[in-house]
């Protein structure tokens, strides 16, 4: 819909004149009035005449008064229903306005006059399809592609009506076609593969996914089930082949990162290649593997489980309970892994009483500087070392206190000293959950504790007047509007919306727990309406107000200028303007009327207008020039 120039209130599609203040919209010149004014004159003295309410009716419509072409075409109807131009003209300006009912009765009735007609035929059709009426749509489609083998549109329009009706192998038919009409096409052929893939028909599968690189059709979801296919029929050097090129794509989602290197890394253990596996897995962002699939997150599990094995079996303890750690993180429904992660702990936790109490003998039969080596030593090794992700902007708290931690290392925090004993430490970060747990710190040792926090989201949604803002949070573009996440860390974010020609809009909001808020509906400012203002200057002549009408497209501006200096003297016309961002320029030749002498002159002016919007954009201030007269100052308020 438009917006009428005069009062600002929407007009609907096909009228020419505003239902609320009466003013028409479009000027159809001279010549067409004059044109019109005949025929209606002729149709006065031969109401009966068929053919002068068809040409009105033609008339109006090539002009655009689409509403004033249906009337016509409706009385020729009323006089003559088997008139076929009528109905069929009749039926396509109601499907042009959604009136799907009486479109398709029109089209009957045009399809009763000739049966033949494939225009007929095809408009019916179109009104099925728009009703969601798919047995009758598809009985329509299937005679008229027919008779149209390669007219692409209705193969897909059939296609489309065969998915909605849930019979598969008849869309998959019509796919084929539009695959043989268009061989390059990438939504069709990848469209035929992900049909293959809802069967798990695998090697069609890769067989279009072939077709699909072939013509640089990425689909990178398809890709990794096509990898994981491999993997499941123990096809490593495929997987490593297939996935590893995936890999080098720009555009993989934390998630699609975190399920690439698992099964990359599992194929890579299956080989033989422990190292290769572990590698992968170590650059694993914990954040990115908490949104894989609770299956996928079990086959990582099972993955950490048999690294932390090989560690063990080459005394590497402490990397093994790193793994077994980690194991029991993902899948704590396996006790397999939680039993060995306990037996592992107990076992070095026996070892270190074990070196303790050697360390003491040493320590009762040394000399008095070697006391004070070892003192010197315990006091600057009673630490606890703290593997936290994410580690930025965290608190640390021991023994309910907080502590300043020292940063060793990318994710490494070094406590202060502690003394030797149980301490309860409790680990914070905006938008995370708590952590809390407890750590023995034993005498002159570093204690190790990892910790992934885990994140608390909240479920946001907005959307905006108009429609396809650009929503930022945090500066950082996340989509347009309408907008909905339920990834949003529950701390607080600077939201903006922004839209060409309109003002942004920007909150702070704050939400400290899992959530969902809606912002609803937010009504962006633009300059549409009346505004009224003065030309700043010394000379009573040019200080008179004017007024400005704004009629606004996105960041286009169409402006109706009235102002009147004098009785005499008056300037008046449509200029065209631009918003870039908050400043304001509009140019344009006006008319300006004056007396001269005797008689009513006029001429055309060329006028420039530049100025800076508020903030709450309901007033403009600037530089204001017109052919002739020096540059002025100006400004101009919004009226209510």
């Amino acid at each position: 819909m438009a917006n009428c120039p005069e009062c600002g209130k929407e007009i609907p599609e096909g009228q020419k004149e505003c239902p609320s203040c009466g003013i028409r919209t479009t000027n159809l010149g001279v010549k067409v009035e004059a044109h019109i004014n005949l025929l209606k004159k002729k149709i006065e003295k031969e109401p009966s005449n068929t053919k002068l309410h068809i040409d009105l009716g033609k008339l109006y419509q090539k002009h655009d008064f689409l509403n004033e072409a249906l009337s016509e075409y409706q009385k020729t109807v009323n006089i003559d229903t088997n008139n076929f131009d009528a109905q069929i003209r009749s039926a396509h300006l109601y499907l042009k306005f959604k009136e799907l009912g009486k479109a398709e009765k029109a089209f009957r009735a045009a399809l009763h006059i000739d049966p033949k007609s494939a225009e007929s035929l095809i408009g019916l059709f179109r009104t099925y399809y728009l009703q969601n009426r798919t047995t009758e749509a598809i009985v329509l489609g299937e005679k008229i592609v027919q008779s149209k083998p390669k007219n692409v549109e209705f193969h897909v329009l059939l296609k489309n009506l065969y998915n909605r009706k849930g019979d598969k192998e008849k869309a998959l038919i019509v796919l084929h076609k539009l695959e043989a009409l268009t061989p390059n096409n990438k939504e069709v052929i990848k469209e035929v593969a992900l049909h293959y893939k809802k069967d798990n028909n695998m090697k069609k599968v890769i067989e279009y996914y072939s077709k699909m690189r072939d013509i640089e059709a990425e689909d990178l979801d398809l890709g990794f089930q096509i990898g994981k296919y491999y993997y499941e029929n123990h096809e490593y050097d495929k997987v490593i082949e297939h996935l590893d090129d995936l890999f080098k794509k720009n555009s993989i989602t934390p998630k699609m990162d975190a399920m690439l290197r698992t099964y990359l890394a599992l194929a890579h253990f299956n080989k033989g290649n422990i190292p290769d596996a572990k590698n992968l897995v170590d650059k694993m962002l914990p954040s990115n593997a908490l949104h894989m699939d609770k299956t996928t997150q079990k086959k990582l599990a099972s993955l950490f489980f048999k690294i932390g094995q090989d560690d063990l079996q080459s005394n590497r303890m402490k990397e093994a309970i790193t793994f077994f750690e980690k194991a029991v993180s993902y899948d704590k429904e396996t006790i397999e892994y939680s039993k060995m992660l306990d037996k592992i702990k107990n076992e070095v936790v026996l070892s270190n009483k074990k070196i303790s109490k050697k360390t003491s003998m040493i320590a009762l039969g040394a000399t008095g500087a070697c006391v004070l080596i070892v003192l010197v030593w315990i006091l600057t090794h009673n630490k606890l070392i703290m593997q936290v992700e994410p580690a930025e902007d965290i608190a640390v708290l021991i023994d309910g206190q907080p502590v300043k931690t020292q940063v060793e290392k990318s994710g490494i925090l070094l406590s202060p000293v502690l003394l030797i004993g149980k301490h309860d430490i409790v680990i914070e970060k905006a938008g995370y959950e708590k952590w809390q747990g407890s750590m023995n710190i034993g005498i002159g040792r570093r204690a190790r504790l990892v910790v992934e926090l885990v994140p608390i989201y909240y479920f946001l949604q907005l959307t905006s007047v108009p429609k396809g803002a650009f929503v930022m949070i945090d500066g950082q573009f996340v989509g347009k509007t309408p907008f909905t996440s339920d990834q949003i860390l529950a701390c607080p974010h600077v939201i903006e919306i922004e839209h060409d020609g309109h003002a942004t809009w920007r909150d702070t909001l704050t939400v400290t727990e899992n959530d969902s808020v809606d912002l609803g509906v937010i009504s962006l400012k633009n300059l549409a309406g009346k505004w009224h203002g003065k030309i700043g200057t010394d000379s009573y002549a040019y200080n008179a107000a004017f007024n400005m009408t704004i009629k606004q497209t996105n960041a286009d501006l169409t402006i109706k200028y009235y102002h009147q200096i004098r009785e005499d003297c008056l300037y008046t016309g449509k200029i065209k303007g631009q918003i870039k961002k908050d400043e304001f320029y509009a140019e344009g030749d006006i008319t300006y009327r004056y007396i001269k002498v005797f008689y009513l002159a006029q001429t055309k002016k060329n006028i420039v207008m530049r100025g800076k919007i508020s903030d709450n954009w309901e007033r403009i201030e600037g530089k204001y020039s017109i052919e002739g007269i020096a540059e002025q100052n100006w400004w101009a308020d919004l009226k209510p």
